[in-house]
C-alpha cells in the first residue's frame, strides 16, 4: 500500500512541476496594457499555445494520478475482504482462531474442488453447432433434486454441442414443500447455487459453449414457445431403466438426426441462433459411462452459496468447542493452501477425523409423508443403531420436522447419544443469519456439515441423502460401495436404509 501512495505524491509534484515553467508567462501577458498592440497579440497567442499543450499534458498527468488512486483503495478494499491467512506451518490447532478456522473449510472442502483437466477433455473432444442454444426446463425439488437435474442440462448442452446455455430458472416451493412451483413462480439459481463461481469454473472447462443466466443475453431469440421443445431420451430408442438411459452412446447421432428432420435448423448460424427447450429430466444420463475422473470432476462445477457455507462453517466449530475433540480434519483446518492435491482427483486421506460424530438425515417432513414414505420407525431406530456399533456418542441430526426431532432426541438419549442440530450450535448473530434464510437455504446448511461427519446415515427415498452418500464415497477410505439386506447402498463412510428398486444411482452425480 506504501507504492502507491508514494507513486501519488510523485504524479502531484509533477503536475506541479509542468505548470511552474508558464507561471511568468501568464503573468507577463496579463500584466500587460491593452495598448501594448503587436507585442500584446504575439504574447497571447504563444500563451494559447502553450496553455493548450499544457492542458493535454496535465490531464494525461490526472488520468494516471487517477488510476493509482482507485489502485490504492482497490488494493486497501482487497486487503478487507480477503481471509484469514493460513495456518503457517508447524501450527497446532490450539494456535487456530476461528476466522482461519472458517477460512479454512471455505478454501478447501472435505469433498475436494474442481479438476478441470477431465471436464476440458470432454469439451475439447466435442463437435460444436454454431447457434444451437441450450435451455432447459426449471428444476424443481430441493438441492439434491436441484443440483442433478443443472447437472442433467448441463450434460446434455455438451454433448449436443450447443455453443450457448441458458441456465434454467428454479421453481420456488411453498412452505408446506407439497407445491413445486413452476416457470410463472420460479427464481435464478443463485438462490440455493454460488452462480459467479459457476460461470468462472465453466470458462475455464468449456470455454466454447457460453454460459449465460438469461434468454435476453441472447440476440435474436425466438420465444420459448415457438422453440423445438425435447424430450432427450426420446431422440432414439435406448435400453432405460426407469428415467436412466442405461448407455447413452450414440445420444448425439440420434440429435444431429432430429435436428435434421425439423427445418428451423436449416438456417441456424451465430447470427441465427436456434433454441432448444430441454424438457425436465432427473437421474437420467448414466455418469458410469464416463472416466470415474470426469464423474468426480463434474458435479464440482456447483457449490452452495457463500451464506451457508459459511453457516455451516460455524456450525462445526462451535461442534468442536462443544465436544472439545475435533471435528474437522488437520488435513483441511492445519493445510497451508490449496494445492494440486486439494482437486477432487487428487485427494489424500485422512480428510475426515475418525471418531466425530454421526450424521443422519430423517427425512419425515410434510411433502415425505403426502406421498406415503416410510416414516420414523423406518429411519430412526437404524441411526441409533449405527451410532452405538460405530461408538459415536454424538448425533448431528437434519431433519424438516420438529417434532420428529425432539423425539428422536429422547430415544437417542435413552441410549446414552447426544442429539445436536445446526440450531443448538449457533450463537444469538448467528442463528438469526439462519432463520432469515428459507427452508431450502437451511437445508444447505445441513447437507455441508453432515459432510464432515465420520459416518453418515440418509434415507433411501431422498436426493439428499444420496447426494451426501455418492459425495462423500469419492473420498479414499469410502472403498467399494454395496447393498446389504437393510441398506440400498453402504460404503465404509456412509450408509443409505431402506430398499427401493426404483432408485437409480447411477444417473446421480456425486
Amino acid at each position: 500500500m506504501l507504492l502507491p501512495r508514494r507513486i501519488s505524491a510523485f504524479l502531484t509534484q509533477k503536475v506541479v512541476n509542468v505548470y511552474r515553467p508558464y507561471q511568468p508567462l501568464v503573468q507577463d501577458v496579463w500584466s500587460v496594457g491593452v495598448g501594448a498592440g503587436m507585442n500584446s497579440q504575439f504574447k497571447r497567442e504563444r500563451l494559447r499555445l502553450h496553455l493548450r499543450r499544457l492542458f493535454i499534458l496535465t490531464a494525461a498527468l490526472l488520468c494516471v494520478l487517477a488510476v493509482f488512486t482507485v489502485y490504492t483503495r482497490s488494493d486497501r478494499l482487497h486487503f478487507t475482504l480477503s481471509p484469514s491467512p493460513s495456518p503457517s506451518p508447524g501450527s497446532s490447532r490450539s494456535n487456530i482462531s476461528k476466522d482461519q478456522f472458517v477460512s479454512a473449510i471455505l478454501r478447501e472442502p472435505v469433498e475436494g474442488l474442481l479438476d478441470p483437466g477431465p471436464i476440458r477433455k470432454k469439451c475439447n473432444e466435442t463437435k460444436f453447432q454454431e447457434g444451437l442454444v441450450w435451455h432447459c426446463a426449471a428444476v424443481n425439488g430441493g438441492i439434491g433434486n436441484v443440483v442433478n437435474m443443472w447437472l442433467n442440462c448441463v450434460r446434455y448442452a455438451m454433448e449436443a454441442g450447443a455453443t450457448t446455455m441458458i441456465l434454467p430458472r428454479l421453481s420456488a416451493r411453498s412452505d408446506n414443500l407439497i407445491d413445486l412451483g413452476d416457470e410463472n413462480r420460479s427464481v435464478e439459481l443463485s438462490y440455493l447455487l454460488d452462480l459467479p463461481y459457476f460461470f468462472e469454473s465453466w470458462k475455464q472447462v468449456c470455454p466454447q459453449i457460453r454460459a449465460v443466466a438469461s434468454d435476453a443475453e441472447v440476440p435474436n431469440l425466438a420465444p420459448i414457445a415457438a422453440s423445438p421443445h425435447l424430450s432427450p431420451s426420446g431422440v432414439k430408442s435406448f435400453n432405460m431403466r426407469k428415467y436412466l438411459i442405461v448407455d447413452p452412446t450414440g445420444w448425439r447421432e440420434a440429435f444431429d438426426a432430429w435436428m435434421a428432420k425439423n427445418e428451423v435448423f436449416t438456417t441456424m448460424s451465430a447470427e441465427k441462433p436456434v433454441r432448444v427447450w430441454q424438457n425436465l429430466v432427473l437421474a437420467q444420463w448414466n455418469r458410469e459411462a464416463h472416466p470415474l475422473e470426469f464423474a468426480h470432476s463434474f458435479p464440482r462445477l456447483f457449490r452452495h452459496i457463500p451464506e451457508t457455507r459459511r453457516l455451516a462453517a460455524l456450525v462445526l466449530w462451535n461442534l468442536e468447542k462443544k465436544l472439545a475433540s475435533p471435528v474437522v480434519s488437520d488435513a483441511i483446518v492445519l493445510s497451508p493452501g490449496i494445492s494440486p492435491s486439494s482437486k477432487v482427483n487428487s485427494l489424500g486421506p485422512h480428510r475426515l477425523v475418525a471418531n466425530g460424530f454421526l450424521g443422519a438425515h430423517m427425512r419425515v417432513a410434510a411433502d415425505a409423508a403426502a406421498a406415503g414414505w416410510p416414516g420414523y420407525e423406518a429411519q430412526a431406530p437404524f441411526y441409533i443403531a449405527e451410532a452405538k456399533r460405530l461408538n459415536l456418542t454424538t448425533i448431528f441430526l437434519a431433519t424438516g420436522s420438529p417434532e420428529h426431532r425432539d423425539r428422536f432426541r429422547a430415544d437417542a438419549a435413552n441410549e446414552g447419544l447426544d442429539v445436536v442440530t445446526k440450531e443448538d450450535l449457533l450463537d444469538e448473530e448467528e442463528l438469526a443469519e439462519l432463520q432469515n434464510l428459507t427452508w431450502d437455504q437451511q437445508a444447505l446448511v445441513d447437507y455441508d456439515v453432515l459432510m464432515y461427519s465420520t459416518s453418515f446415515y440418509g434415507f433411501v427415498r431422498s436426493s439428499f441423502s444420496w447426494s451426501l452418500a455418492l459425495r462423500r464415497g469419492t473420498l479414499p477410505e469410502a472403498g467399494t460401495s454395496r447393498t446389504t439386506k437393510e441398506d440400498e447402498y453402504r460404503d465404509n463412510l456412509s450408509a443409505v436404509s431402506g430398499r427401493y428398486g426404483s432408485i437409480n444411482p447411477e444417473g446421480l452425480w456425486p
